[in-house]
């Protein structure tokens, strides 16, 4: 028992002497090059991906203010940052749906989505504002046979889940408008006039909360679905009854702090948002593309642009990609691309996709003119978090967390004196990183994250809190 305690205390003391060195959980595997051969040519607004490394870039050109935009498509394939650009190595990609006789140019597209069978589907801004459905082969991207007219209203944000359903949602919502969200049936359903007269009725809608919405992403099979409304700076979770169909869930809560802002070259403020999502069915977690929007480099706007990583239950935000830190870490500034793959610079993050299998996380640059694909090095556990209390601590704590032992969740409560980053980790007993249950700026107030350590083995575990003005590891024993 004194040697168990002893070796206890020794390894709480190294961690405190090594100051537990923050380390990229997240990284870059990738970034296509955007002066080469392999780049998308010009600013990138969305990326689908339909298997490792097999994706299709969507590529504007033109004066977003000037309403002269140009959309087209690149497709890569067995990609990395040199290697993989189909078609074309010096052009542009293709710039039109057409199958037979049918024909639609695009116009003003912001986004894509990867379905089944290297399927490819667009968000056209065309007159009836057409799902356009593309196929990626191994050559090129082809228009395939498929097209769904949705109507008169502007659309931004589509997904489709793996059964090939399509969710598609407008960019702006009001009270006039009682379908801002519809959902299609596949392709492949002969009920569905996708391939005939491209006008079906949707299977179910959406009537959202006036707004502007810029990211849409379907949960296990479509039992929920999540929607950035990029005007509030907040995610809605909707959930489906058989019964009611869709309805708002209020447990689920993602609102960005008024705080998180990006700075200025002047140290001024300008305010990002939440815009492209994406969904993990397991672990169940929401990924959020996080800039502000079209706005460029010269004033500031490189410093800012992130991909927050959600519990898709409460909204807790239990993990960060900050893709400006890391472009800075690499390059030494905000605006220089990158010499070897593995940094975009120029950051401006719009949508992300992910590839389940892998798993990656596959992002965009939008003035990087890129492609990024980020990997995970650790063990992503999901943990909900809960403000106790608004009222500030007279100094920062970490609690003991009960049950103690616990099998396999248990809560964690700490004391939060002042606004700024906040990191709480696990470790094993040989000081190896299992889990990141917090990393983001976080207000003055007490806390409990609620810790489930269902796939990890019986044994000593050490969980840490730090701040830029504190630090404090306790002990917790996790048994089977």
């Amino acid at each position: 028992m004194r040697v168990f305690l002893l070796m206890s205390i020794l390894l709480i003391l190294a961690f405190q002497l090594v100051g537990f060195a923050q380390t990229n959980e997240w990284y870059t595997q990738y970034v296509t090059f955007d002066n080469s051969t392999n780049g998308t040519l010009n600013r990138t607004s969305s990326v689908a991906v339909v298997a490792p490394n097999n994706f299709v870039a969507l590529v504007t050109r033109g004066s977003v203010s000037g309403g002269d935009l140009t959309n087209y498509l690149v497709g890569y394939v067995n990609a990395d940052s040199a290697n993989g650009r189909l078609g074309n190595p010096t052009g542009s990609g293709i710039g039109f749906w057409e199958y037979i006789l049918d024909h639609v140019d695009f116009a003003d597209a912001w986004q894509i989505a990867g379905g089944p069978n290297n399927l490819i589907y667009l968000a056209n801004n065309d007159a009836v504002h057409n799902i356009l459905v593309f196929e990626l082969t191994a050559t090129d991207v082809v228009s395939s046979p498929y097209r769904m007219e949705t109507g008169s209203d502007e659309i931004w944000a589509i997904d489709v889940d793996p059964s090939g359903y399509v969710y598609v949602c407008t960019l702006n919502g009001d009270n006039t408008n009682t379908q801002e969200v519809k959902v299609y049936p596949p392709v492949t359903d002969p009920t569905a006039a996708w391939g005939t007269s491209h006008d079906s009725p949707p299977v179910a809608t959406i009537d959202l909360p006036p707004g502007e919405y810029r990211g849409i992403t379907a949960a296990n099979g479509g039992s929920a679905i999540y929607i950035s409304q990029s005007s509030e700076r907040k995610i809605l979770k909707y959930t489906f009854n058989p019964a009611t169909g869709y309805t708002l869930d209020p447990a689920f809560d993602l609102t960005l702090d008024p705080n998180d802002l990006g700075f200025r070259d002047d140290s001024t403020t300008f305010t990002p948002t939440v815009l492209g999502l994406a969904h993990s069915d397991d672990p169940g977690l929401v990924f959020a593309a996080t800039d502000s929007i079209f706005f460029g480099g010269e004033t500031g706007g490189y410093r800012y642009g992130r991909v927050y990583v959600i519990d898709d239950v409460t909204g807790a935000n239990v993990d960060t990609i900050d893709q400006a830190k890391w472009n800075f870490e690499h390059a030494g500034d905000y605006s220089t691309g990158s010499s070897n793959g593995l940094w975009s610079g120029f950051t401006s993050s719009y949508d992300v996709d992910i590839e389940a299998s892998e798993p990656a996380l596959y992002a965009q640059s939008w003035y990087g003119w890129a492609v990024e694909k980020w990997l995970f090095d650790g063990d992503l556990h999901v943990v909900g978090i809960k403000q106790q209390s608004f009222t500030v601590p007279t100094d920062y704590a970490l609690k003991q967390n009960y049950p103690n032992p616990f099998n396999p969740t248990t809560t964690i409560e700490f004391d939060i004196q002042k606004t700024g980053q906040v990191l709480l980790e696990v470790y094993n007993i040989n000081g190896q990183k299992v889990a990141t249950l917090v990393n983001r700026q976080m207000n003055p107030g007490s806390y409990s994250a609620t810790f489930n350590a269902g796939n990890l083995s019986s044994g000593v575990y050490f969980y840490k809190l730090r701040t830029a003005e504190f630090s404090s590891v306790k002990k917790m024993i996790l048994t089977r």
